[in-house]
């Protein structure tokens, strides 16, 4: 497979061209849909709740403070009669009325890395998420820019068929005065006619599907009437050579759906170390400082008191959940591992794709220049001889044809030479 790759050397694309001409407004209307796209906000507000959560996992390492007030009535309570100077006394050991009021802290000393690994899978769901925006953004630069071009393909193919109506048009006005003199038939007439409304369906059908890309547009950027310049039907940008071996290392390391492949690698192992701590023991410490009632003589009578200590957490069993768990998260991590060779092998298919429609749109547009040339040489042709009555005038019709089907079969192939540099682009990593 090496060797076959490596000896694709040259197939020109213009990845790196596109990326240095990129027009104004073009530019500009990646910029509005950034600015308002609901799901990139969407994207960016669920970035910003993950970084939260990260210091929510790392305020675990803060102390807990926390103040408590209770009171609560007992009945009966615990009393003894004791006989005191010659007469029997009543001890009340509790009040009825008992007031506590104070203030507990609790606090981990130590608890064998569980929240570091809780940090460190916070860490890892915030660039999964980041990464994510901008695969987001990425794809959305280049939808914006394929209805961009889109645009100026349409503009530019409904230029052409106004071309081929106005031709059609003065031909039927040169066959009608034919007519009269008795040098054409009516037929010609009718012919040229067909040829003609044939064409005006087309421009329809072109109107139409430049309504939809305006519409696309709009619904990219959010604005009502996106401005398209004339640099979007400017499709002879300058290639420029690549070779596969090196834009497949290039975009192993660039490539937004690769890198989020290997974010989920990377969080799949974070998984592992989260549930093996999960089961480790936990050392805190706690105390409390207060006022309460119930102390000996004066029961009712509220004293300061503190408590202190610490407190030793061992999990002992849990019914298999740790180990469950831990099973779950290495499946986990060989599907995500699985995942990046996906990854990687449909790069690779894609830019082996690419290559083939590269070389095949390039060929068959050389050879359309060739085509495009011999056509209008062949219509000059039709058109003298057919004033010297040489021809017919479907012979005519048929050199023009072949003039129309020739110029749109350019313009297509242009196009999708265009539409191939952005894909190039978009498979590097590289933004517009």
């Amino acid at each position: 497979m090496k060797r076959i790759l490596s000896s694709i050397l040259f197939i020109t694309t213009v990845g790196s061209a596109v990326a240095q001409s990129v027009p104004n407004d073009l530019r500009n209307l990646i910029n509005q849909a950034n600015s308002y796209f609901p799901r990139l906000k969407e994207q960016e507000k669920q970035l910003q709740a993950g970084q939260v959560r990260v210091e929510i996992a790392r305020s675990a390492y803060q102390p807990n403070v926390s103040g408590t007030a209770a009171y609560q009535y007992v009945n009966p309570v615990a009393k003894a009669t004791f006989p005191l100077n010659g007469r029997d006394t009543q001890i009340q050991f509790q009040p009825n009325h008992n007031l506590n009021a104070n203030l507990g802290i609790g606090q981990t000393i130590y608890d064998f890395g569980r929240t570091e690994a809780g940090i460190r899978r916070a860490a890892d769901d915030v660039q999964l998420l980041k990464h994510n925006l901008d695969l987001t953004r990425q794809n959305l630069g280049y939808q914006v820019a394929a209805a961009y071009y889109g645009i100026g393909f349409l503009q530019k193919s409904i230029s052409v068929q106004d071309s081929v109506i106005r031709v059609a048009e003065e031909n039927i006005q040169v066959i009608v005065n034919r007519l009269r003199n008795g040098d054409a038939l009516e037929f010609d007439i009718l012919t040229q006619r067909v040829r003609l409304e044939t064409a005006k369906n087309r421009k329809i059908d072109l109107l139409n599907n430049l309504e939809r890309q305006r519409a696309l547009l709009s619904y990219l950027t959010g604005h009502p009437n996106p401005v398209v310049s004339p640099a979007a039907v400017q499709f002879d940008v300058p290639a420029a050579p690549f070779t596969l071996e090196q834009s497949l290392q290039s975009a192993q390391s660039g490539n937004r759906e690769v890198l989020l492949a290997q974010d989920r690698v990377r969080a799949a192992q974070t998984d592992i170390l989260v549930t093996n701590r999960a089961g480790l023991p936990n050392i805190s410490f706690s105390g409390a400082a207060g006022y309460r009632n119930g102390y000996l003589p004066d029961i009712a009578a509220l004293k300061f008191n503190v408590a202190a200590g610490v407190n030793l957490s061992v999990p002992i069993y849990s019914g298999k959940r740790n180990k469950l768990q831990n099973q779950a998260a290495r499946l986990n991590l060989d599907a995500s591992r699985f995942a990046v060779e996906n990854a990687g092998a449909q790069l690779r298919q894609s830019l082996e794709q690419l290559s083939a429609d590269i070389r095949s749109n390039q060929q068959r547009l050389q050879n359309l220049e060739t085509q495009v040339l011999q056509a209008h040489k062949a219509l000059d042709i039709a058109r003298n001889r057919l004033k010297a009555g040489v021809i017919t005038n479907v012979e005519l019709q048929s050199a023009e044809t072949g003039v129309e089907e020739a110029e749109l079969a350019r313009l297509n192939y242009q196009y999708q030479l265009v539409l191939n540099q952005l894909e190039y682009k978009r498979l590097l990593g590289g933004d517009l």
